[in-house]
């Protein structure tokens, strides 16, 4: 299993977002809060599940051209990158709220099992980049039995 970084100032944005849907707005915007600057760029959510045979990864990459990405695959993990550009300059006093976020991205996404990485295969469709692997064999074969524990 691999280490992922623990980023206490990403948790407490991830927060203020939570709070701010449950109250139907901007709380910071209705209590002229400042918002977090993490200086963050572009972060792509992500999903990562199993089927009976392989390991699925769907990343959506809304705006994304698919020639503006990149797509590693080791054993463990899947490494993303890529650079999601602003379409047209806005002056600043012209701006009445950007929600939206550009620039590069990097996300190593750690997956669950062992995979055949040399088989794997990617495919961009409505902004979602969908990648399938198949499990390594030592992963298929492995079957888990119920032990009995003796006092």
């Amino acid at each position: 299993m691999a280490l992922m970084r623990w980023e206490p100032l990403g948790e407490l944005e991830s927060m203020r977002r939570m709070i701010d849907q449950m109250l139907g707005g901007t709380l910071a915007g209705r209590m002229n809060l400042p918002t977090l600057d993490l200086g963050r760029t572009f972060m792509p959510n992500v999903e990562v599940y199993t089927t009976g045979n392989e390991v699925v990864v769907k990343a959506e990459l809304p705006g994304l051209d698919p020639k503006d990405v990149n797509v590693e695959i080791l054993e463990d993990q899947v490494l993303l990158t890529g650079e999601l550009k602003k379409e047209e300059e806005i002056k600043e006093d012209n701006y009445y709220r950007s929600e939206r976020q550009f620039g590069h991205f990097e996300r190593a996404i750690p997956l669950p099992n062992r995979v055949k990485d040399d088989q794997a295969k990617a495919t961009f469709k409505d902004g979602v980049l969908t990648i399938r692997a198949p499990l390594a064999e030592a992963v298929k074969k492995l079957q888990g039995r119920k032990l009995e524990i003796e006092s």
